[in-house]
């Protein structure tokens, strides 16, 4: 049984790892796609095509920074998750197997 909390605990913190890198990549993407230029020329107009690409590119962003929030909520709550089976393995200690059920 003990085991099994290492592995619980193992694929927890694996998840959580692979959550917080791929949220810093998805925000640094969309940093840098909204700092970009877009491509889209302002004459003969295209100030309106520029406009909505640009404020669509920043309305995600915005999205995205938002959703920064979650993802540490939910790391935070993986963290206690494997703050929990780590207690809960100390607490079980070796010989529990050997006590009578």
């Amino acid at each position: 049984m003990s085991q099994d909390f290492h592995v619980t605990q193992l694929v927890l913190s694996t998840q959580r790892t692979e959550l917080e890198v791929s949220a810093r990549d998805l925000e640094a993407k969309m940093s840098t796609a909204h700092a970009a230029d877009t491509g889209v020329q302002a004459p003969v107009g295209r100030t309106s095509l520029r406009d909505a690409l640009e404020g669509a590119i920043g309305e995600t962003h915005a999205l995205v920074q938002i959703g920064q929030d979650d993802v540490q909520k939910i790391t935070g709550r993986l963290l206690m998750l494997e703050t929990q089976t780590t207690d809960l393995d100390l607490r079980l200690g070796a010989g529990w197997e050997d006590l009578p059920l």
